[in-house]
């Protein structure tokens, strides 16, 4: 078999990888374990908000923006269930409130999005189910959601890629390049090669080294409930629900260093139930109807991995999105086939270079 690039990961960002690849010509074909989103791209709720999260404001933001505006485009071109949602954070306590007064200053300075702080007896104009112990709220106009199974896939598809499910066990290399790679027994030549395997990244040497990306364990409990749906994506301290297309109160979600055990646990529902009944209380009738877990890829320093290996000249690493995977995927593939095709990209990388990790 043969390729112009052999990606190695079915996830969200070797989909993504493969799909701008093929807009430019480049023919990709993905070894993939397990099968395309078989792990946390095809579980994860598919939050698409530029304005939080780890390294926001700050070095992970121009990622952010560039995927947020690659993802309303993907939402045009492909079925993928992208919709604009509100998204509303919660406080309980006057340092919460304080904090999300921070965010909504900062928030109204982004164009394109509209943030406000509400007073506790506004918040429950929001929703009526919402908590009387909460104490101030901030909405956020202009974020967005996808189905992250959905958009994987469509990725995947569009992209014309091949795949082989296979598990990769080592490149073959001529010199300083890399000319092929192992994978079900044979050897797989190409041009280029793009390591995308979420937190399995950390875990092989398929150059030599170890990069330092990790597994942070989270779960998600898809829920029946009665009443009506959660129109907005309410969260708080990190966690987060909403009533989904499918129906179904998504909640969630946990976080835990549990190397690689993903098999959902007792504690992890009871805590999303009792998060779920802090923030709604007045929500009746929950059922759990599934209960999922997956592996996020987490580097050391929480920032995204992204660009060329030093030791190999045709190498790329697309990798580190931790809990917002799903938003940077779209940038982590274009910036890669924009490296591969002509060597720059619209955006500073230099954060994200895996030179800070010795590659």
């Amino acid at each position: 078999m043969s390729a112009d690039v052999v990606i190695v990961g079915g996830g969200i960002a070797g989909c993504a990888t493969a799909y701008y690849l093929g807009q430019h010509g480049l023919q990709a074909l993905i070894v993939e374990r397990d099968g395309i989103g078989a792990h946390a791209s095809g579980l994860a709720y598919g939050g698409v908000n530029p304005l939080s999260g780890a390294g926001i404001p700050g070095p992970m933001h121009p990622l952010a923006q560039k995927a947020f505006a690659l993802h309303a485009t993907l939402g045009r071109e492909l079925d993928v269930g992208y919709r604009r949602r509100a998204t509303v954070q919660v406080a309980f306590t006057a340092e919460e409130t304080q904090e999300l007064a921070t965010q909504v200053r900062w928030m109204n300075t982004q164009a394109g999005f509209q943030a406000q702080l509400l007073r506790a007896e506004q918040v429950r104009d929001i929703d009526a189910r919402l908590s009387p112990d909460i104490v101030a709220a901030l909405v956020l106009q202009g974020t967005a959601e996808v189905d992250a199974a959905l958009l994987t896939q469509a990725l995947a598809t569009a992209s014309g890629a091949q795949i082989r499910k296979a598990e990769a066990t080592g490149l073959v290399r001529d010199g300083d390049r890399v000319c092929g790679v192992r994978a079900g027994g044979e050897t797989i030549a190409c041009a280029f090669v793009v390591l995308a395997q979420g937190p399995w990244l950390g875990d092989v040497r398929l150059l030599g080294k170890r990069i330092d990306v990790a597994p942070l364990k989270g779960e998600i409990l898809r829920l029946k409930a009665s009443g009506a749906p959660v129109e907005q994506s309410i969260g708080w301290a990190g966690n987060y629900l909403t009533t989904k297309p499918d129906g179904l109160l998504w909640a969630g979600t946990t976080e835990q260093e549990a190397g690689f055990d993903a098999v959902p646990s007792a504690a992890a529902k009871r805590t999303i139930l009792h998060r779920v009944r802090r923030m709604l209380p007045g929500l009746s009738g929950l059922e759990v109807q599934r209960h999922t877990a997956c592996l996020r890829p987490m580097a050391a320093d929480g920032l995204a991995l992204l660009g060329a290996a030093a030791n190999a000249a045709n190498v790329y690493v697309a990798a580190g999105g931790g809990r917002k995977g799903i938003l940077y995927a779209p940038a982590m593939g274009e910036i890669i086939a924009s490296l591969m095709v002509g060597g720059e990209t619209d955006i500073d990388i230099a954060p994200y270079a895996l030179g800070r990790f010795g590659w």
